[in-house]
């Protein structure tokens, strides 16, 4: 039979001997020992109390309080003021319908803007309409609603790193699109400036169809069939009544001395220059595709008052966006660079800048003077600095 080693249980005292605070202890009555308990725990309240009231003291003097009260007045100076309520539509100084814009956030929706999407539907009603570079040598579009309402909208596409830098200056808007690679997804998900109004995740899922059409891009399939309207969009969300700040400055005129310009060349991509023609009849700027014009379902041509052409510094994503070796272009919309305004027919050249994101980017001519829109819609072109912009007088 084998011998076990015994289990050895050391005591609290020296050598087992217990201490004597234990000894006197244990020879007090029952009545005193609550007595003691009960003066501890007083003891350990009156302490609280005057380390509150330290603390207190302490911030109000200049600590978490302070800082607190500094912070909300730094987001208070820079994030855009919505608009309460406008006689005005605020993204393109026309007149409200019925005398007051809507009560309800700026829409961006995200479209397809390959070979393959073509012609899509929507892009006439929207206010303003970005155009973004996008990997492969190819844009998409961010079209952005508020007065207008548009009953068929797409093909819709995924999200990208540009859209929320650029959509951040209009303060509490939905951002509408269809899925896209994972820590973008997650990271519009996340911003709670944004209404997320992703096309493939329940229940915002139920705002988007699958289109059946013999002639649109629909009749591809997915990706090119995910179609959507604004009113469903705003059904999504339809406590917020919230306007968007202005976006541009405006003027009835074009500024003295501006350059006269008939056209303009933006080769996003050597293949198909986007170009914009001046028409003097329909005092509008065309869309065309080289000499082919920009055509919507309808066979009208894509038009808009105003071309923003701002250039723009890119770098390449973190994450590949369509297969290996497919990096996201993103476009830095924060800090200044050159900026072209074509209105009127004629061309005003100066600087933008755009401290942060909370900020609304300004147009400015070398005199510090601001650059201004003509009431009506506008094409905003993000353009890479590398790109050499043609313009033809």
């Amino acid at each position: 039979m084998s011998q076990q080693t015994p289990r050895h249980h050391r005591t609290s005292g020296q050598g087992g001997e217990r201490p004597a605070f234990q000894r006197w202890i244990e020879g007090l009555g029952r009545g005193q020992r609550i007595g003691l308990v009960a003066g501890l725990a007083v003891v350990i309240v009156l302490v609280g109390v005057v380390l509150a009231a330290v603390l207190s003291s302490g911030n109000t003097k200049g600590g978490a309080h302070s800082s607190t009260t500094t912070t909300l007045k730094t987001t208070t100076t820079t994030r855009p003021r919505a608009l309460v309520s406008s006689k005005f539509c605020p993204l393109t100084r026309r007149p409200a319908p019925g005398g007051k814009a809507p009560q309800r956030p700026a829409l961006a929706v995200k479209i397809g803007n390959d070979p393959s999407s073509r012609p899509q539907s929507g892009l006439n009603k929207a206010d303003i309409v970005y155009e973004e570079m996008a990997e492969g040598g190819i844009t998409r579009y961010m079209a952005v609603f508020q007065c207008q309402n548009a009953p068929l909208i797409g093909p819709v596409r995924s999200v990208r790193w540009d859209d929320w830098n650029i959509l951040q200056q209009y303060h509490h808007a939905i951002l509408a699109y269809s899925g896209g690679i994972l820590p973008w997804t997650d990271e519009a998900a996340s911003l709670r400036w944004i209404f997320n109004a992703n096309g493939s995740v329940e229940p915002t899922a139920n705002a988007y169809y699958r289109y059946n059409s013999s002639v649109l891009p629909a009749s591809l399939g997915p990706p090119y069939n995910y179609y959507t309207s604004t009113s469903a969009l705003w059904r999504l969300y339809p406590k917020d009544k919230t306007l968007p700040p202005r976006i541009f400055k405006y003027s009835r005129a074009a500024p003295a001395g501006a350059t006269p310009v008939a056209s303009v060349s933006i080769p996003f991509s050597v293949e198909s220059p986007v170009v914009w023609q001046w028409s003097q009849t329909a005092l509008q700027w065309f869309r065309f595709y080289n000499a082919q014009p920009d055509n919507d379902p309808a066979g009208k041509q894509l038009h808009t008052a105003n071309v923003v052409i701002q250039m723009v510094k890119v770098r390449a994503g973190p994450y590949n966006e369509s297969g290996p070796d497919s990096p996201d272009v993103e476009s830095i919309t924060t800090g200044s660079g050159t900026v072209y305004v074509l209105r009127n027919g004629v061309r005003e050249t100066g600087t933008w800048s755009r401290p942060s994101g909370w900020d609304i980017t300004k147009f400015s001519f070398p005199n510090g003077k601001p650059i201004t829109l003509q009431p009506g819609t506008t094409w905003y072109e993000v353009v890479p600095d590398s790109v050499s912009v043609t313009f033809t007088n």
